[in-house]
């Protein structure tokens, strides 16, 4: 006895040395040997961390390197301290972020990581640089990291981190809160969530700032889009493609420069709103105003077209004139020296003769305006154009010729023939639209000395002259000025008198003057653009010659959108659909007022251009147009491609005149998709449809499923729902969204489409035969018909469906294995969340398991009797304890425990609740019990009898319970096979213990 006594000390001694904990090392890289890690120069080579226990320390010191050529994860207990210009870095994962808070101490250097790099597990701070392929910066433990951020991939930034240095990735997502001090660069997108603070630029092709309260003090820069949610505040100033202001209270204290604004409820720029496609002075043709403030109020936007410095003034005008009758000259404002380009930020030039008193003119956002100059006596005079901010020097050029570097000379005759279009009330500016009917008034007059005044020339006389067209601007053409004879007959002032040939030479028609010495002639021009009608008379007395330059424009424009790609279309879809935020392309035509294209439209100079808008349809409530619009004119077509529809609805586009002025005059053709023939919104361009769904889970489930990886799924029970009268379980918050991920808020009601649910095996891909159920849909939607997601059910982009997932049925009620389900979501009209971009979240996966509940027989004393019920999944294979479910409970109260006579009555209740898929059911029999077996069950259902198959249906010979309403843990017993699923069983059994069944006879113990 005393050897083994010794024996067993001696043996506890050894396993106490064995575990004794081992004394930390401190492995410092100052330029000493470490073993294991060479040194080449400044730099460590280490090929693992395997040198470091589980306690041991690093300390990097300045100036030195040390590369980690494997994944590198320290430890809670180990320690990294790092200074000055340290270097930490690993080939693949390097992972600081379990190290404890007082042990890490980093004061400088950097942190690299070819893989990801991840820190702030731990309540961590550290001042260093970090350079990685992807980052994970915090888990919500407060982390406050000092350096600059540069991510080749997605940059994921906890709540509660501190962030002071610049950030640089793909993709930057925070979670609520954070605060970035410093500039935010992205390549793809970022996402800013509650509650957070950014101090700095940001620039990204995407930008969220989601809601509330957070704020950006500094510019940004959001070529695709930028949103703000509700309460949230940038001070700085905005340049994007698509800003959105989300009810209520977002506000940009600066100024934004825009292709579109849809500015909700409350939403404000507090300086000006630069329109980049111009807009109408005084108001703001770029944005949706449903701020509630009315444009050029305190609170309401103001906008101005995107403006470029003016350089100059360009003076268009005839060589020749009279005293007794202006002169039309054309006035552009010159964005540069070639005036390809004209300034659109509005100007005021006087116009006039050297040494004469000129006319004000005012030049609008097309920078092109017409002028009449009254010239005092017949010789040589010289325009000139002046004006406050005059820019360079003017030049001059002659109507019809291609480019500037005229004189500006006209010769002023005392007596000539003057020539008008139109009436002579019309203003100087005065444009036609082409094919439109005009009059030609020639006047022959002539300055008499003695009245000091103009008197006609010819009176009650017919008189012939020759009248020849040219082109003015542009400089050339296709198509003639037609002007008509005493009888009728129009003629072309061409050669071949052909309506189909150029301007040319001219024809002799006869003027008959009246007593007031005019003569009229019906005009007509198809085409659009300034032309130049010459009058000569070479008769005896003749004036001479005389000519005036109109200018028409197109009277209408027609728009058509040309087939898009539609790679989302549903096979039973009525209309093709476009994708919102999808590029897609329109032409644009410009008619006469006969309906036939203007070829000359878009070969002006200055070009004239096309803007498109959009009406909406369904819903009435719409957005601007995005994308980055590109156009090509080609005789009078404009062919414009990259345009694209942020929402979902129906819309026509209509087409206006940049400027809404043609060529400086107050000509502008009207335009729309509808016809004459369909007044109102005809919805023709469209539907735009979501470009994919996403699927949010329920943030509050905490039943999850570890898979391989480390990978945490939420988990359900096949056909699972609560015991509560809603009956669900699974949540999914459906989101629609366009192509460039932003949300679709139109999508709602009447104007969203019904969405279903399908299953898809997240390991082998195929899809389920398994079904997504939920409570009744509403009544009042006649669309929905079996959909699991109705139309009405959406709002601002949003729905959210509840419910739960069953397994198709097997043969012989075999259960499924557990499966990992990604859910899809698919509408009628096409749109799916299998069309998410790399950019956005995917399809979430969910863990689904067939479940059981499982009751053991069991055997004890007359006496209190425990048994373990246990809730278990079918991995494919058998039966195992669902180790993982610490949720689904039922109360004592769901228990049925059958009658013998000798055991009396038994009372049931629950000693603990489930954890890890497991409980305790006690069994209490009345004092005076003698030994016996009573039956038990767990009712599963939702009524007061069990189903279990110790239950006589004919005569209860069971207690009643309280239905559990968990009937989906119910599951096929072999006692009472072909009664398919029914409640758990098992046989408590009081007075016989379990090892009095082994029949033990002997046990012995050999030592030695």
């Amino acid at each position: 006895m005393l050897l083994r006594r010794l024996h067993l000390l001696l043996l506890a001694l050894m396993l106490f040395a064995a575990g004794a904990p081992a004394s930390a090392k401190n492995y410092t890289f100052n330029g000493s040997a470490i073993s294991g890690c060479p040194l080449s120069g400044s730099t460590y080579t280490c090929a693992s961390l395997a040198m470091l226990d589980w306690n041991d320390s690093m300390t990097i010191v300045s100036g030195y390197t040390v590369n980690i050529t494997s994944d590198a994860t320290f430890g809670y207990s180990q320690s990294l301290a790092m200074s000055g210009s340290a270097i930490l870095a690993s080939t693949g994962n390097l992972d600081i972020g379990g190290i404890a808070t007082n042990n890490l101490n980093i004061s400088g250097g950097t942190l690299i990581a070819n893989g990801t790099f991840s820190v702030g597990a731990q309540v961590q701070t550290l001042t260093a640089n970090i350079k990685a392929g992807t980052a994970n910066l915090g888990t919500g433990s407060t982390l406050n990291i000092t350096g600059n951020v540069a991510v080749i991939g997605d940059v994921n930034i906890a709540s509660n981190t501190t962030i002071t240095g610049a950030i640089s990735g793909a993709t930057v997502t925070t979670n609520s809160p954070v605060t970035l001090t410093g500039n935010v660069t992205a390549s793809n997108s970022f996402t800013l969530a509650s509650g957070s603070t950014v101090k700095g630029n940001v620039t990204a092709p995407v930008v969220s700032l989601l809601a509330a309260s957070s704020t950006v003090t500094g510019n940004i820069t959001a070529k695709t889009s930028l949103q703000l949610g509700s309460s949230v505040g940038v001070t700085g100033d905005v340049a994007t493609g698509t800003l959105t202001l989300d009810a209520s209270n977002a506000i940009i204290n600066g100024n934004a420069t825009v292709d579109s604004a849809v500015l909700n409820w409350a939403g404000r720029v507090t300086k000006t709103i630069y329109c980049t496609g111009g807009t109408t002075a005084g108001q703001c043709d770029c944005v949706t105003n449903n701020s509630g403030y009315p444009v050029n109020t305190a609170s309401g936007p103001h906008c101005q077209g995107k403006t470029v410095p003016l350089h100059h003034f360009q003076i268009g005008y005839d060589p020749t004139g009279s005293v007794c009758a202006p002169s039309t000259v054309t006035v552009t404002a010159c964005a540069d020296a070639a005036c390809t380009s004209t300034y659109g930020g509005g100007a005021t030039v006087t116009v006039g003769a050297a040494g004469q008193t000129g006319t004000p003119v005012a030049i609008g956002a097309s920078g092109v305006a017409q002028a009449n100059v009254n010239f005092a006596q017949a010789g040589t005079a010289t325009l000139q154009a002046s004006a406050t901010a005059s820019g360079g020097a003017n030049t001059c050029r002659l109507n019809g010729a291609a480019s500037a570097g005229a004189n500006c000379q006209v010769n002023v005759a005392a007596s000539a023939y003057t020539m008008r279009v139109g009436s002579v009330t019309m203003p100087a500016n005065a444009g036609f639209p082409a094919e439109s009917a005009q009059t030609l008034t020639v006047s022959a007059v002539r300055y008499d000395d003695a009245s000091k005044a103009c008197v006609p020339t010819f009176k009650n006389v017919t008189r012939n002259a020759t009248f020849s067209c040219a082109y003015a601007n542009p400089a050339s053409g296709t198509l003639p000025v037609r002007l008509a004879d005493s009888a009728g007959r129009e003629i072309p002032l061409n050669a071949t008198q052909s309506t189909t040939a150029a301007c040319g030479t001219g024809q002799s028609l006869a003027l008959g003057f009246d007593t007031g010495g005019q003569a009229t002639v019906p005009l007509k021009y198809a085409d659009a653009g300034q032309v130049k009608i010459t009058l000569v008379d070479s008769g005896a007395n003749s004036p001479g010659q005389a000519s005036v330059s109109p200018t028409f424009a197109p009277a209408a424009f027609t728009v058509a959108t040309n087939a898009i790609p539609a790679p989302y279309a549903a096979a039973n879809a009525t209309q093709v659909p476009y994708i919102a935020g999808l590029a897609f392309g329109a032409t644009v035509k410009a008619l006469n007022a006969a309906n036939a294209t203007t070829p000359n439209f878009g070969n002006e100079s200055p070009q004239q251009t096309v803007r498109l808008s959009p009406t909406p349809c369904r819903p009435t409530q719409g957005v601007q147009l995005g994308g980055s619009p590109s156009a090509t004119v080609t005789k009078g077509v404009v062919a414009i491609s990259g345009l694209s529809y942020p929402e979902t609805g129906t819309i026509d586009l209509t087409a206006a005149l940049t400027g809404n002025s043609y060529l400086g005059t107050n000509q502008a053709p009207t335009g729309s998709t509808n016809t004459a023939a369909s007044p109102g919104c005809t919805g023709a361009v469209g539907p735009f449809i979501p470009a994919y769904f996403t699927l949010g889970v329920d943030a509050d489930w905490t039943r999850k499923a570890t898979v391989s990886g480390g990978t945490q799924l939420l988990q359900y029970y096949s056909g699972e729902t609560t015991p509560t009268a809603q009956k669900t379980v699974i949540k999914l918050k459906i989101t629609a969204y366009n192509y460039v991920n932003g949300v679709t808020a139109n999508y709602a009601g009447t104007d969203a489409s019904p969405i279903t649910l399908s299953a898809f095996d997240a390991v082998t891909g195929a899809a389920l035969a398994g079904t997504f159920d939920r409570p009744a849909r509403p009544t009042t939607d006649t669309a929905c018909g079996t959909a699991q997601v109705c139309p009405t059910e959406f709002s601002g982009g949003f729905a959210n469906w509840a419910g739960n997932y069953t397994f198709a049925a097997k043969p012989g009620a075999q259960p499924t294995a557990q499966t990992q389900v990604r859910v899809r979501a698919t509408a009628d009209d096409g749109a799916t969340s299998a069309n998410l971009p790399a950019t956005a979240s995917k399809e979430p996966v969910l863990m689904i398991r067939s479940g059981r509940v499982r009751l053991t027989n069991g055997f004890g004393g007359i006496g209190k009797l425990d048994l373990p019920v246990s809730i278990e999944y079918y991995t494919g294979q058998t039966w195992v304890r669902n180790t993982e479910d610490s949720t689904t409970a039922f109360s004592a109260n769901a228990v049925s425990v059958g009658t013998n006579a000798a055991v009396g009555a038994v009372t049931a209740t629950l000693s603990k609740p489930f954890a890890n898929g497991t409980a305790t059911l006690s069994l209490t029999p009345t004092a005076g019990a003698r030994r016996g077996s009573v039956p038990y069950a767990v009712n599963l259902g939702p009524t007061t009898a069990n189903t279990s198959c110790y239950y006589n249906k004919t005569a209860p010979n069971m207690s009643g319970s309280t239905g559990a309403n968990l009937a989906f843990l119910r599951s096929p017993d072999a006692a009472c096979a072909g009664n398919g699923a029914v409640d758990p069983s098992a046989l408590a059994t009081f007075g016989v213990y379990a090892p009095e069944t082994k029949r033990i006879i002997h046990v012995r113990e050999v030592f030695r």
